[in-house]
């Protein structure tokens, strides 16, 4: 009966046809920040995965590259715009995974001047967490996802060629 096996196992294969190709993950960034980690990579499938953990929790996000590059730019928008001395407000934009709920939400809270940075993550079941970050780190972050959207295009042009 064992002698059977690999027989059967190899026509098994032989009528699945030929094996679709794995997409292909390149890491793009690992940032360790000042309250937490995350890292974000780009995969041929055209989609850019953000992963981020802290203390609060660890989340892993999948959007697509389109998605993650109107995220950067509002970002980038959102980050350039003057602040006003006695002004309060709050700016904000979101992505989010359609198929499975996960999203990025990016605010800026100003406040007397003064501006403070924070995504949050949420891991589409109704839970997720704040990640607060530095002007500084917000600048690696979206130079990260920037270069992610790139690599994902890439990967997704030479894997259909």
């Amino acid at each position: 009966m064992w002698r059977r096996w690999p027989a059967a196992a190899t026509m098994l294969l032989a009528l699945a046809g030929p094996v679709p190709a794995q997409a292909v993950h390149r890491k793009v960034a690992t940032l360790p920040l000042q309250h937490g980690v995350i890292g974000v990579e780009a995969v041929s499938t055209g989609r850019v995965v953000v992963a981020a953990s802290t203390d609060a929790g660890n989340a892993t996000v999948s959007l697509a590259a389109d998605a993650a590059k109107e995220l950067t730019d509002s970002i980038a928008r959102i980050s350039a715009r003057r602040v006003g001395a006695r002004s309060t407000r709050v700016y904000r934009t979101v992505a989010t995974d359609p198929s499975t709920g996960a999203g990025i939400q990016f605010a800026r809270h100003i406040t007397k001047g003064a501006s403070s940075y924070r995504f949050f993550f949420s891991t589409g079941n109704v839970t997720g967490f704040p990640f607060d970050v530095s002007r500084r780190e917000l600048g690696l972050v979206t130079s990260a996802l920037r270069r992610a959207v790139k690599t994902a295009h890439a990967l997704a042009a030479a894997d259909s060629a």
